[in-house]
């Protein structure tokens, strides 16, 4: 092949190659288009601002964490005063605490973990857009620490999320140059991988689900009180007996028993709700006593709670209260296994 009739070959097949991908990115849907489109820029504007040497990116102010094993406490504050700390502990099941007072939710805090380890810069901040954003953050900012003991290993501001809803401006602690931070993988933005809600941190969105997390054999009591005394009993395991409301010992079936006490392992709440006073003088429709722990639980009468469509309509839910301390919403999927009477326990 002479090199004429080579230069016209690579030729057609550079318009060929043109073409399919003219095809293929009509082919795929807008938004996708505008992403691949707005990263094609963002990219083009990065190499244009590195080739000119003018960069305000460096090894000096990066956000993200390559260590993370090495991150035992954390603190975050927002604007309005509420101060959530978050501390590792030596033990494999509850390795965090928040404020001293609960334990974590492990999903909550293997979130935040990888988000300090995967945020990445993409891109400073317009000039132009610089007050506004600077603004913000030093107003309704969210910060956060992350510390080894006592040693801080980071610290910056998240702001606002961008207006393409695919990350956060930041501010890096002592700094005044403000970033567009994302995670290269994700889309969306980053505030609530930090627990933020409406520029708020709140410690219930910190706190471990868990309202009872018995084995079997660590069970020695299980006391069920409803309204209707027929329907009550006491099970005691040391000697595996069954007591009615009367404490008259009656016959069950012990497979029935079994299965109830295998039944109260990692048993979680929905949600905990802030309004407990509005309960804790009211007589619960049921009670249900384990041990020492105690749920007193309400039923639901207003539809508009089982009808909310920011939870699933489709899941019925009763209220409940903890050791007369936490008020929470919990979902009789998963409660309604050890929430029966005597009456299922019979042989």
């Amino acid at each position: 092949m002479t090199i004429h009739n080579k230069q016209i070959y690579f030729s057609k097949l550079n318009v060929k190659i043109f073409i399919a991908i003219v095809i293929i990115f009509c082919l795929i849907n807008k938004s996708t288009r505008k992403i691949i489109i707005e990263n094609f820029h963002d990219f083009k504007n990065y190499t244009l601002i590195q080739l000119s040497g003018k960069s305000s990116i460096s090894k000096y102010n990066q956000f993200h964490i390559d260590n993370i094993k090495s991150i035992n406490k954390i603190i975050l504050s927002d604007r309005n005063g509420n101060v959530i700390t978050l501390k590792k502990k030596n033990k494999p099941l509850t390795n965090w605490t928040v404020n001293n007072k609960f334990n974590v939710r492990n999903d909550a805090i293997e979130t935040l973990l990888s988000t300090a380890n995967t945020i990445r810069i993409k891109k400073p901040v317009a000039k132009n857009a610089e007050k506004k954003v600077i603004d913000f953050i030093i107003t309704s900012g969210v910060k956060i620490t992350f510390f080894n003991n006592d040693t801080k290993i980071q610290s910056y501001t998240i702001g606002s999320n961008t207006s393409n809803h695919l990350g956060n401006f930041m501010l890096l602690e002592n700094t005044s140059q403000p970033f567009e931070v994302h995670i290269p993988t994700h889309y969306g933005f980053l505030s609530p991988r930090y627990g933020i809600q409406n520029n708020s941190l709140d410690i219930n969105s910190w706190r471990s689900h868990n309202v009872f997390n018995y084995s079997a054999n660590s069970i020695y009591k299980i006391q069920y009180i409803s309204k209707n005394n027929n329907s009550s009993y006491t099970l005691f395991t040391d000697s595996l007996k069954i007591l009615n409301y009367k404490n008259q010992p009656i016959k069950f079936d012990t497979i029935k028993v079994f299965n109830l006490l295998n039944s109260f392992s990692s048993l979680n709440c929905e949600t905990y709700k802030n309004n407990i006073d509005d309960f804790i003088n009211m007589k619960p429709d049921e009670c249900l006593i384990v041990n020492s722990d105690t749920l007193k639980i309400f039923n639901i009468l207003n539809d508009s709670i089982q009808n909310n469509d920011e939870l699933n309509f489709n899941v019925n839910r009763k209220y409940a209260i903890l050791n007369n301390k936490d008020l929470m919403l919990i979902q009789d999927y998963v409660f309604n296994k050890v929430l029966i009477n005597i009456n299922e326990l019979i042989e």
